[in-house]
């Protein structure tokens, strides 16, 4: 079992791992009139954002930052609400590295923290 494959190659396992499906409303959708009634003109349904979280040894680093440098990432990723994988096109936004843990003064030893958000188109 994997979480998210990119490009065809398994990351590592989060830690933190968190899908969302959202829908995409037009302009002219929302509260507009004094009758307080939603009216909504829905574009496109069940687009997904997965918020994921790594904690690896730096010799992992490059592994995961190559993998959301491209533009356009090819994704099958676990959607926790159906028990069952999906393929779609992301993109990575807000990638985060952060130094997490110092291991015998060595980078390629120590631990990082490396957080994004992955958008479908």
């Amino acid at each position: 079992m994997y979480f998210i494959r990119i490009n065809g190659h398994e990351l590592p396992t989060p830690f933190f791992y968190s899908v969302t499906s959202r829908d995409i409303e037009s302009s002219g959708s929302g509260r507009f009139d004094e009758t307080g009634i939603v009216h909504r003109s829905r574009v496109r349904h069940n687009v997904r954002t997965c918020d994921v979280k790594w904690r690896v040894p730096g010799t992992e680093l490059d592994t995961i930052s190559t993998a959301l440098s491209e533009e356009l990432l090819h994704v099958s990723l676990l959607n926790p609400a159906s028990a069952g994988y999906v393929n779609c096109d992301m993109y990575a936004e807000s990638v985060k590295a952060d130094f997490y843990q110092q291991q015998n003064g060595n980078a390629s030893e120590s631990w990082w923290e490396i957080s994004c958000r992955l958008i479908e188109y």
